[in-house]
């Protein structure tokens, strides 16, 4: 069987649980299909296609020591290879995409992954520690998250990054990729990543290294670490795309709870 529709699916959902600290997908053994699972600690995600059902499947699971996965569908497409396109395969992955960046999927990961302290007792960082970090290299950060607060009661990190901090990132490492403070950024970036939490390590790959053109990225690839080069490589291929756009065919959703009681 054609398993393009699986693949490009996996793909889709690929960058985004990165960015929430799940580790790259890994195949899963199924009796008819075909299955790829992220793990994130105990918490996985599993994408599953039942060839004889021609049926999708998002499925989560939390993992335990000795034990069968129990696996819960959160989201079901029916999807024959015959008769659908991949518009539809699209559809299905934007569908699954927003399931996994739904507020209450991320604060269930967040939870998960929750971590005080590491091993060495230090505190993870924060994104408002990297935008510290980074005053070091842009010393008009300072000024201007001062006027975000007094703006918006708060800094929208995500949005402020995107903004305020990519546009600087790029014009350094466009003009001055010889330079020390380009140097001393870049480190930042590597440090910060190794040591971050989960918000601070999107917002570097998402808002800042995805905010910036070709030719930037380019010069600040090679000073990527091999931690923080390995996994922002899947997100660069989705930089200036949509990745929700208006689903279509609601219609052959199916409800899983109806699913599985039917069996």
């Amino acid at each position: 069987m054609d398993f393009k529709a699986f693949d490009l699916i996996v793909e889709k959902l690929t960058p985004a649980l990165l960015a929430q600290e799940f580790e790259a997908p890994t195949p899963y053994e199924v009796e008819n299909g075909k299955a790829m699972v992220f793990l994130s600690g105990n918490l996985a995600y599993g994408v599953f296609y039942d060839v004889k059902t021609k049926r999708f499947d998002l499925k989560s699971t939390t993992m335990e020591e000795g034990k069968d996965p129990k696996w819960r569908s959160l989201s079901t497409f029916m999807y024959d290879p015959e008769e659908d396109t991949t518009s539809d395969a699209e559809s299905i992955a934007n569908d699954f995409l927003e399931t996994v960046e739904g507020p209450k999927r991320v604060e269930l990961v967040r939870q998960n992954k929750k971590r005080t302290k590491k091993d060495d007792g230090t505190l993870n960082a924060d994104p408002q520690f990297l935008f510290n970090r980074l005053m070091g290299v842009f010393p008009e950060l300072r000024e201007e998250m001062a006027e975000e607060r007094i703006h918006y009661g708060r800094i929208r990190f995500f949005t402020f990054a995107k903004e305020k901090i990519a546009p600087k990132v790029e014009n350094l490492a466009l003009h001055y990729a010889d330079s020390e403070p380009f140097e001393k950024m870049c480190t930042v970036l590597n440090d910060m990543y190794a040591n971050a939490d989960m918000d601070a390590r999107s917002i570097i790959t998402m808002a800042i290294l995805n905010g910036i053109d070709d030719q930037a990225f380019a010069n600040i690839k090679e000073k990527l670490s091999e931690d923080l080069g390995k996994v922002y490589k899947f997100g660069r291929g989705f930089r200036g795309k949509k990745v929700k756009p208006e689903k279509k065919k609601k219609s052959k959703k199916v409800v899983a709870r109806s699913l599985n009681e039917m069996k």
